[in-house]
């Protein structure tokens, strides 16, 4: 069973007119089709500026105006009903550094249309799932770049979501720290969370993962059963090229 289905999707940003170009179009993906199965930890990889980051905002309704279609569960996005059993790890840390962990979360569930008892119950599961427990009332501007990636991943969590989208979850943490968000995804997938994961680091794509789709210059370049690759790396800069991607 298909959990996303992304097909033909083409979107394109409108370039300002200024001294070095004349406006237009650039597109950000081009006719990009994938899908995830059910139950899968799927890889999303590609150079910078591929279109990775753009797809994750088409896949939870912060972008409209694209061709194609985004489903899930059968759902055309966006669609509100949907939208609510996604959680949503973006790569920017997206809480709030004058609140305490338990204030963001609770902050968070709120938002997420949670009930006060709810909203504490939740929040308490998803700091010790992201071993912040000890730390929660401390405000946030205390916490080390480790400590707010995994509270970005707990916000995400609060709604016991069904598929979990991570842009660069892991991005400048310590490996202490990096381990404990591996386990956490892996813990969360055995329950039966769908994971697409997108990131720079190849041997955490190929320790998560079961299944990866590359994109490149807005294009699906392969998509596969990570069992058919013998080193990521290796496979991922023959597909794409060793030229730097300064964007």
């Amino acid at each position: 069973m298909k959990t996303l289905d992304i097909s033909s999707v083409t979107f394109s940003y409108d370039l300002p007119k200024d001294k070095a170009n004349n406006g237009g179009n650039q597109y950000a993906l081009k006719n990009f089709s994938m899908f995830v199965e059910n139950g899968q930890i799927h890889a999303l990889l590609g150079p910078n500026g591929a279109g990775k980051t753009t797809l994750m905002r088409i896949i939870t309704g912060q972008l409209r105006g694209y061709s194609g279609s985004a489903s899930i569960y059968g759902n055309k996005m966006p669609d509100k009903e949907t939208l609510k059993v996604i959680g949503y790890a973006p790569q920017p840390i997206s809480v709030y550094t004058t609140l305490t962990a338990k204030e963001n979360l609770y902050f968070f569930g709120a938002m997420a249309g949670l009930q006060q008892e709810l909203i504490k119950e939740r929040t308490n599961e998803a700091l010790e799932k992201t071993g912040l427990s000890a730390y929660s009332s401390k405000p946030v501007s205390t916490y080390s770049g480790g400590m707010l990636r995994r509270l970005n991943l707990a916000v995400a969590l609060l709604h016991l979501p069904k598929l979990l989208l991570l842009d660069e979850p892991t991005v400048g943490v310590d490996p202490q720290s990096r381990n404990h968000i591996y386990e956490t995804l892996a813990g969360l997938n055995k329950s039966g969370v769908t994971i697409l994961l997108c990131t720079h680091i190849m041997e955490e794509a190929q320790r998560l993962c079961s299944h990866v789709t590359l994109v490149d210059q807005g294009k699906d370049i392969f998509s596969g059963d990570m069992k058919e690759i013998d080193n990521l790396e290796e496979f991922f800069l023959e597909r794409t090229g060793k030229g730097l991607r300064d964007v």
